[in-house]
């Protein structure tokens, strides 16, 4: 360890000493760690961005699809013909009784985020009149299962499944729409679907931030249970279209045979469980993105290699006399050969810092976090680790690879050779 150690020590000394001849090369290199860093870290940045954005419609990995089939059963046989077959006295099931019998079920396994969805539409006194607006029931999790975060006001909370005047969270088209109403205090009037005989009162807490990928028309969202205070509702109908529960992804596989075995025996019918995630690896044009960055991560190496072993060479040349003299004090070949090459190794190692620090940097500045947001990011990610791992191990090997021919060609200097120059 002393060894090293004074090989290092000796390598940044000689580094002071012929700073003048490598300090092109060495900028050379920081720059080639500092493409290859920023590019990797914008890389996974861009992908994070693109998971998210796929998250907000699809959920995060893995979210679980529970849908109720009724009492009717749909089989595939060997021969790719549907048979339909009864399989439980569904129609006798209340809505809260489904719902009650479901949570049970998710809940003896322990999951933790789980949500109901109904899908209805609502008739809202706006400043242009009465307009329909998408209507969605839902519960809590559902923000978290779906990346979704609200720009001004809150979420729906679970005091907000009972309330007397429905608590709604909109998108900002049907919030520019009525007028932009003071959020938690100035009540706006829901209709029922046809006339203005069915009427209530809902008070807005919540707006969601633009967003052009589902600002496809107005939207609203409410607690599910809040729905039965909606005018025109039916109160007949069942409380959920689905239910969505989120579960890691190694688990999905086992926790999705659990549920449809449990809740298919359980006498309420049969029910289907299905994925509605998936990962962004699953695309085959992020494979393509990501091979595209390892080419390009490997062209800028290969030049800031190329560039430091012809200083590298350059230099081991002007120091023949040095090198024979050491020599001839009784230096063996192996400790040329480390020093030099040490020496190499502590000057790409050092560019190598300086260049990750400048590309954590760049992308971590506010002007590149705001590109990031704008391209569907929710929660910026930290820089990623494994990017500048990589940025100081290529800054490593570009110095063994550009220290190993100058050190070779040194080992075979001789002592007559230092007498001569």
């Amino acid at each position: 360890m002393t060894g090293f150690l004074a090989s290092i020590v000796e390598a940044y000394g000689e580094l002071r000493v012929n700073k003048g001849r490598i300090l092109l090369s060495l900028i050379g290199v920081a720059f080639s760690v500092f493409a290859l860093t920023t590019v990797m870290g914008a890389g996974g940045m861009l992908g994070g961005a693109l998971q998210q954005s796929m998250e907000k419609s699809g959920g995060r990995d893995t979210v679980l699809s529970i849908q109720s089939m009724g009492d009717m059963t749909y089989e595939v046989d060997e021969f790719g013909t549907e048979n339909i077959t009864s399989s439980g006295p569904q129609d006798e099931v209340t809505g809260p009784e489904l719902d009650e019998f479901v949570f049970e079920q998710i809940d003896r396994l322990g999951i933790e985020h789980r949500t109901r969805r109904a899908y209805s539409d609502v008739r809202i006194q706006t400043t242009q009149g009465v307009q329909t607006s998408a209507l969605n029931g839902v519960d809590p999790s559902y923000a978290t299962m779906y990346r979704m975060q609200v720009e001004r006001g809150r979420w729906i909370s679970d005091s907000d499944q009972h309330r007397l005047a429905p608590a709604l969270v909109v998108n900002q088209p049907l919030y520019e729409t009525l007028g932009s109403p003071e959020l938690g205090t100035e009540p706006v009037t829901l209709y029922g679907p046809t006339g203005a005989q069915e009427s209530a009162q809902a008070i807005i807490i919540g707006v969601l931030p633009p967003d052009a990928s589902t600002d496809y028309g107005p939207q609203a969202y409410i607690a599910t249970d809040g729905l039965a205070a909606v005018p025109g509702y039916d109160e007949n109908a069942p409380a959920a279209s689905e239910y969505l529960v989120w579960v890691p992804p190694e688990q999905a596989d086992a926790v999705r045979s659990q549920l449809a075995s449990a809740l298919s025996g359980g006498g309420a019918g049969s029910f289907d469980v299905y994925p509605t995630s998936f990962g962004v690896e699953e695309m085959s044009i992020y494979k393509v993105f990501g091979y595209a960055i390892a080419g390009v991560a490997v062209v800028i190496l290969l030049l800031g290699a190329m560039g430091l072993v012809n200083i590298s060479l350059v230099t081991v040349r002007y120091r023949v006399r040095e090198i024979g003299i050491r020599r001839s004090y009784g230096a063996t070949g192996g400790r040329v050969f480390f020093g030099v090459l040490m020496e190499s190794v502590v000057a790409t190692v050092l560019a190598g810092v300086v260049g990750v620090g400048a590309a954590v940097a760049l992308v971590k500045a506010p002007f590149v976090t705001d590109f990031f947001r704008e391209q569907g990011l929710v929660d910026i990610p930290p820089f990623p680790v494994d990017a500048v791992v990589v940025g100081l191990l290529a800054a490593t090997a570009v110095g063994v690879l550009a220290g190993a021919l100058p050190a070779l060609i040194a080992t075979r200097i001789k002592v007559i050779d230092a007498i001569r120059s």
